[in-house]
């Protein structure tokens, strides 16, 4: 077998047959499959020490900590954080971007500025937070092929500027945003990034300290890791000044009571920014997923990834009927193709199709960034479907989705 075969092999719902077929599944910009390294490390903790870490001095709360304070570390060293207090565990980068939302302290009445481009979780948070203190807030547009003009950036970043809120990859074209260039230019004004990374890190290299943004939000499920997991990278000195976003157990060293008034210390990050009964086995899954890419190397799952685009591209560029949402510049692009087939009503249709007569899975909608639709003029209600490519996928994969467009545009026509 040639590696990316053993690597596909890696993944245990990928044996399943489905009306005796094979499935291709194509939506890891959703949800990525689960490699067994990260199930079986999970399982572990489970079976083996299923205690309270940091609470429990017996011997399996002590594994329990161990594994935990273990997985930090690694996820740490995969995005090359200065020290591991610099990675907050979180439920998903929606938490993980209402966090820096919420709890960073601004100056009054500053700018906040945000893009077209956005995921929802990436821009309500800010909205809602202009809207609550009084900022004002200015949306960057993406141009229509979802790439961003450097010269607007310039324009809207200026004085009043206190932070940016920034989608580092896309989830509608792919395209990669040029974010060490915008970084450069807000730290010139003194201006905070808040870095989009859920969908960049499961496909790039990403080095924090290279692009030296400021936070940084990470969903694990799209990384191998388990569902329920997320990362808020942040610096060190940051993440000391933001205000609290929960308070309670495990966030405290103490909690005096004087003269009838409760007095709490609370503890630094990361368990300022940690409360209650943690995740341990997703902590620990999220820790194994780091490791697994790393052992494979961020930079051939791009190149493996970006020969699948290219495949699919090639194709799909060439058919009757289909137009692509975004660029087809492969360079500045993570693995996935957004279209729509103007012979067909909705992007649902062209997944249902896909699903039930080739077992291809894609996803359909607006995918959580309904103003660039807007921008595009495209109906929410019809969507544009989205086929993404991982690790895991091969060339049959692409094959098969390709076979089964062109059907579709042959029952459709």
């Amino acid at each position: 077998m040639t590696e990316w075969e053993q690597i596909r092999g890696d993944f245990p719902v990928l044996k399943r047959l489905i009306n005796g077929k094979p499935l291709v599944y194509l939506d890891s910009a959703c949800m990525a499959l689960k490699p067994r390294q990260v199930i079986t490390a999970m399982n572990e903790y489970y079976e083996q020490f299923p205690a309270c870490g940091g609470r429990s001095i017996h011997k399996l709360g002590e594994e329990a900590s161990n594994a935990y304070s273990a997985a930090r570390e690694k996820f740490a060293k995969f995005i090359n954080a200065s020290e591991p207090e610099e990675i907050i565990w979180t439920r998903n980068a929606t938490e993980s971007l209402n966090i820096v939302g919420r709890c960073l302290r601004l100056p009054k009445k500053s700018k906040i500025i945000t893009t077209s481009l956005e995921h929802h979780s990436g821009s309500l948070p800010f909205v809602e937070r202009a809207r609550r203190d009084g900022h004002s807030i200015e949306i960057v547009n993406a141009r229509s092929d979802g790439t961003f003009d450097i010269e607007d950036w310039k324009t809207a970043i200026d004085s009043d500027t206190s932070l940016i809120s920034v989608v580092h990859s896309s989830n509608v074209t792919g395209t990669v945003a040029p974010l060490k260039e915008i970084v450069e230019l807000a730290h010139d004004k003194g201006a905070l990034v808040m870095s989009d990374d859920a969908q960049y890190v499961p496909h790039h290299p990403l080095d924090v300290q290279a692009f030296d943004v400021d936070f940084s939000a990470i969903s694990v499920h799209k990384m191998c890791g388990p569902t329920g997991m997320g990362v808020l990278y942040g610096k060190a000195e940051h993440l000391e000044a933001m205000d609290m976003f929960m308070h309670g157990g495990d966030t405290v060293r103490d909690v005096k009571y004087v003269d009838g008034q409760i007095i709490p210390e609370y503890l630094p990050p990361p368990e300022k920014y940690e409360a209650g009964l943690q995740n341990y086995a997703g902590a620990i899954g999220a820790g194994a997923a780091a490791d697994y890419l790393q052992s494979i190397g961020m930079h051939e799952i791009e190149k493996h990834e970006r020969s699948l685009l290219s495949m699919a591209l090639n194709e799909l560029t060439s058919m009757e009927h289909v137009h692509i949402i975004g660029t087809d510049d492969i360079s500045i692009k993570t693995g996935l193709v957004t279209f729509n087939v103007d012979t067909v009503d909705s992007a649902h249709d062209i997944a249902t199709f896909l699903n039930d007569e080739f077992n291809v899975m894609v996803r359909s909608g607006a995918h959580c960034v309904h103003p660039f639709h807007y921008q595009l003029g495209i109906p929410i209600a019809t969507g544009t479907a989205r086929a993404s490519f991982y690790l895991y996928n091969n060339r049959n994969d692409v094959e098969i989705f390709l076979e089964g467009m062109r059907s579709l545009i042959e029952a459709s026509s």
